[in-house]
């Protein structure tokens, strides 16, 4: 994308042959080619440095030109052109004349300090072209280098690969990092960058370890002017950060928690307010490599743990076109390893924290006294597929560890949706295949009888779906289900009644009353058999030395004589204890459905007048079978 000149012309007619040419010939002598040497760019805390510039097609003159990207504040010699900076012009106005056709350097290096650290960045052979009113058209390095100094965590240096890029607005980046917003009023984002490739990077950390990635393209990154300069945010951020990190370090540290406590909350409100001046647009990095060191114990070794990135995702180009995906996770540390298919998110939101963030730092508030659900962020949907992970086992005394675990999830999925006081009302979360080896102990009984039975690997899934009515008051249970493969299977439905938006108040007292007065209108439970009953009969009868039918038909008989005998006579519990029966003898599928003989459903109050447990099911319908 190329970004054009305003001047239009007067007239839309045709030019004469001979004007046409004098246009075109007044034109090619107006465009200048020079070279400048040694040019500095100071914008206090964001320095560029170019040794060499060759510059094309301007309508300045080499003088007018130098001195229009000078940092100090000298005019234009005498006989410079319109355009030219003047005395006194900030550096915004003087980038906003900043016009040609291309304009090349062999070495461009940015300088920029933030509080104790220091990054410089050179980059080579760059080559800029449409410069038109401080706007770039399209650019490109061939490669380049970064360090790092002053950092809490140590130095750092790294090696950049080819970058190119399309629309670079230097004057919106000036005024972003220079300028502030006029009190009560918040500029709207504006474009910075329209795209951005990268070949790669390598990051050496020093001890710490090193980091390196392959291709990257980012396109849409927008900013806006914050209610404090972007360059004053970041180096408060980075300051506070280096006093945290610090701190933490100092385990002799015996700082007032008071102090602690206002750095911490400086530290957000900074954060927040530069969260909210960024859009990051839509873009990937990929094949992320992570060698790292984790921070040495007393008296132990750095652990290295080493992790690597298919391909991280963001906005459209994350697989819901929203939000952030990482694909294809592995990593090693302390005998661990694993590998991640899919994390995400999509419809997350921090802009009402953001804005509670705002309100809470411009008053007096204690904030210890709030209310930290104002602070949950919108959730959207969380997803995570495709787990698989080996732990180690330590080993006992006297005996050696034991293989690794392994462990697996297919599938994970949380979507929440229409907030109330930070809680969702309409919530699904989903568990898919999570599996996991039975290992055998001696306080763990039940681990015993399921190798006994067969079963070396559990393999479970799990469902649950909630939804809340404010005009009805209805809070519907809509799916809750738990169920392992070749075991059985768990469903269950239902309906609550009178509950209002008390519930999610953030006054813990006030909920705990709208939560008694609560009421059950109806309730479905379904039990399939997969396997398990079978297997737990014979595993019985195998422990008692029986038959297994022997075994099967004691069970019936208790189940058809010891439930009737705690149920009661009435129809409802006969009905409920012979379905039980039929299961037991012949297992399959139990269903079970009560609903409240009242509409307004079964409360609290209810249960605590019965006099007998019994007395249950002279105010429940109760509809039972076996099949």
């Amino acid at each position: 994308m190329t970004i054009l000149s305003g001047r239009r012309l007067a007239s839309s007619r045709p030019l004469p042959t001979a004007g046409l040419l004098l246009l075109l010939l007044t034109g090619s002598a107006s465009a200048a080619d020079f070279q400048l040497d040694n040019l500095k760019l100071d914008f206090g805390k964001f320095v560029v440095s170019i040794p060499k510039l060759d510059v094309k097609g301007t309508p300045l003159d080499r003088d007018s030109f130098r001195a229009l990207l000078l940092s100090g504040t000298s005019a234009a010699p005498a006989g410079g052109v319109a355009g030219a900076s003047q005395p006194g012009e900030s550096a915004i106005t003087r980038l906003g004349k900043l016009t040609a056709s291309e304009i090349s350097a062999p070495t461009l290096v940015m300088e920029q300090s933030f509080g104790p650290q220091k990054q410089v960045t050179t980059y080579r052979n760059i080559k800029f072209f449409d410069i038109s009113e401080g706007r770039i058209g399209r650019g490109e390095s061939s490669d380049g280098t970064i360090k790092v100094e002053g950092a809490a965590t140590g130095p750092m240096n790294g090696e950049i690969k080819r970058t190119s890029f399309e629309v670079l607005d230097l004057m919106q980046i000036a005024r972003i990092f220079g300028e502030k917003a006029k009190p009560g009023e918040t500029p709207p984002l504006q474009p910075i960058i329209g795209k951005i490739d990268q070949d790669g990077y390598v990051l050496d950390l020093g001890e710490q370890g090193k980091v390196t990635a392959g291709k990257a393209s980012i396109r849409g990154f927008k900013a806006r002017v914050a209610s404090e300069p972007m360059g004053e945010l970041l180096t408060r951020i980075a300051e506070l950060s280096d006093e945290s990190e610090k701190a933490s370090r100092n385990l002799n540290s015996k700082e007032d928690p008071a102090i602690s406590e206002a750095r911490d909350r400086k530290l957000l409100v900074a954060m927040a307010e530069i969260f909210d001046a960024v859009d990051y647009g839509s873009g990937e990095v990929r094949d992320i490599v992570m060698a790292l060191k984790t921070p040495p114990k007393p008296g132990a070794k750095a652990e290295p743990v080493d992790m690597r990135f298919s391909r991280i995702a963001f906005g459209e180009d994350a697989p819901e076109k929203s939000g952030v995906a990482i694909e294809g996770l592995q990593f090693e540390g302390s005998g661990a390893k694993g590998v991640i298919g899919l994390i995400g998110y999509s419809g997350f939101s921090l802009e009402g924290v953001i804005r509670e963030i705002k309100a809470v730092a411009n008053s007096a508030v204690d904030i210890k006294a709030l209310d930290f659900r104002r602070f949950i962020p919108k959730l959207g949907t969380v997803k995570m597929s495709g787990v698989q992970m080996s732990v180690p086992q330590d080993g006992k005394r006297g005996r050696p560890a034991g293989p690794p675990i392994q462990v697996g999830l297919g599938n994970f999925e949380l979507k929440a949706g229409e907030q109330l006081n930070g809680i969702p009302t309409d919530m699904t979360l989903t568990l898919d295949k999570i599996t996991f080896p039975i290992v055998e102990s001696a306080d763990n009984p039940a681990a015993k009888d399921l190798l006994a039975m067969g079963y070396r690997n559990i393999d479970l899934s799990a469902k649950l779906s909630l939804a809340w009515q404010e005009a009805s008051k209805e809070f519907a249970i809509r799916t809750l289900s738990l169920g392992g493969a070749g075991m059985a299977r768990l469903d269950a439905t239902g309906m609550l009644g009178n509950i209002g938006k008390e519930v999610f108040t953030g006054d813990i007292a006030l909920a705990q009353v709208a939560l008694l007065g609560a009421t059950a209108k109806t309730v479905e439970l379904k039990l399939q058999n997969l396997g398990l009953a079978e297997k737990l009969i014979e595993n019985e009868a195998k422990k008692s030395k029986r038959k297994v039918e022997d075994v099967r038909r004691e069970y019936g008989m208790m189940a058809s004589l010891g439930l009737a005998a705690i149920l009661g006579p009435s129809d409802g519990a006969k009905a409920l204890a012979n379905a039980v029966a039929r299961f037991v003898a012949k297992p399959g599928t139990l269903t079970v459905k009560a609903t409240a003989k009242t509409p307004a459903g079964l409360g609290l109050a209810d249960v605590i007048a019965l006099g007998e447990p019994t007395e249950i099911f002279d105010k429940i319908n109760v509809d039972a079978t076996a099949e």
